[in-house]
């Protein structure tokens, strides 16, 4: 289990004001998961470990540069113990995880759009497999979360020429409205614009590109990719109002409960032994300076000879905020069952596979995520 390292305890007096201002000083350089990703011990970094009940844990790695704001939000709400005993209530295989909903149903509650954080995104920063991201509603993001389950990695270049030869058959063709061609037309033109380091990428360990610039990703998974697969294998059922519509169970039939959220905060491992405690909210997080060794995992590589001739099959964007948090920073009225649902992959979003079928962006009330497995 990985513990809170730090070099001095005069750093940790400083607290998370502190960690951020140190953050952007130095070294100018985003980091985020189109490198690689894992634990150096040194250098300065910012983890969150999800413990799971019956699963295990999940060790994620930050990016206070890429996602600041983000960052922020998710280590306040993990700190002061908002995260513990919410539930993953939505579960789609090869595709996503998501959790940190209210009411664990994933409808938000009745949450002031000041306390939304607008979504954050960054040229380093991408849906890979493992991702660690906040869903957006209309209003932003404010707790839920998800994280990028697809190891299948997508051939984006045979999607391309699978589309555009459909839409250059003059009899298929000839089955589209003026408004599906040309919403076939912008997305070839989208997959067109990804970057070749990015393709390489996706095409190396898989993850769920569609999503890409609808949500933010803030942290990849650097160890518990079999927790993460143990998740992704439970059985579900219907439940979840964004899945429902297309028909798709990602409903745990048995719940799954995040038992905390642990942030762990690393220094150089040749700084001094050192350790102290500080008050986090409600929560009391231990940090030291001990020379600990955070085994990671190296993020799977895929190759496969299978070919994929759609973008994520039809699966769910991870409704993010569906339950919204109400947990409000102070003052903020208490939740209700209000529909403000924030989703990751947009139940409305279809993908191609042999034939084009209407991949279409979420409502206004929906979050912005396009689905695709």
């Amino acid at each position: 289990m990985l513990r809170i390292l730090k070099k001095a305890a005069a750093i940790v007096a400083a607290g998370m004001i502190m960690m951020f201002s140190l953050a952007g000083c130095g070294d100018d350089k985003i980091e985020g998961n189109l490198s690689e990703v894992k634990y150096n011990p040194d250098e300065e970094g910012v983890y969150a470990v999800i413990n799971v009940k019956d699963f295990g844990e999940i060790t994620c790695k930050l990016f206070p540069k890429a996602a600041p704001k983000s960052v922020e939000r998710f280590i306040e709400f993990a700190e002061r113990g908002y995260y513990d005993n919410r539930t993953i209530h939505r579960v789609i295989k090869n595709y996503l995880i998501q959790g940190g909903s209210l009411n664990g149903d994933g409808s938000d509650g009745n949450i002031p759009e000041s306390q939304y954080v607008p979504v954050e995104t960054s040229d380093q920063t991408y849906n890979f497999y493992g991702a660690l991201c906040f869903a957006s509603s209309k209003n932003g993001s404010y707790a839920q979360f998800y994280i990028v389950n697809n190891n299948k990695p997508p051939h984006i270049d045979t999607i391309v020429e699978t589309i555009s030869g459909q839409l250059a058959d003059e009899a298929f063709s000839a089955r589209l409205t003026p408004e599906d061609k040309e919403k076939y037309e912008n997305y070839i033109k989208s997959l067109k614009e990804i970057k070749p380091e990015v393709k390489e990428k996706y095409e190396k360990v898989g993850g769920n590109f569609e999503l890409d610039g609808t949500s933010t990703v803030f942290g990849q998974v650097i160890k518990g990719f079999d927790v993460l697969q143990a998740i992704s294998s439970v059985e579900v059922v219907s439940g979840n109002k964004i899945d429902d519509k297309k028909e798709t169970p990602s409903k745990p039939i048995d719940s799954i409960t995040i038992e905390t959220i642990e942030i762990i905060r690393i220094e150089p491992a040749n700084a001094e032994e050192t350790t102290t405690t500080k008050k986090a909210g409600a929560k009391t997080v231990k940090t030291t300076t001990a020379d600990e060794i955070i085994n990671a995992e190296t993020l799977p590589t895929i190759s496969s000879s299978e070919d994929t001739t759609a973008p994520a099959d039809g699966g769910e964007g991870s409704d993010s905020a569906e339950d919204g948090d109400s947990t409000p920073a102070a003052g903020a009225s208490q939740e209700t069952s209000q529909d403000n649902s924030q989703d990751a992959g947009n139940a409305d979003q279809t993908a191609v596979v042999t034939e084009i079928s209407a991949e279409s962006s979420s409502s206004e009330e929906d979050i912005v995520v396009v689905d695709g497995q």
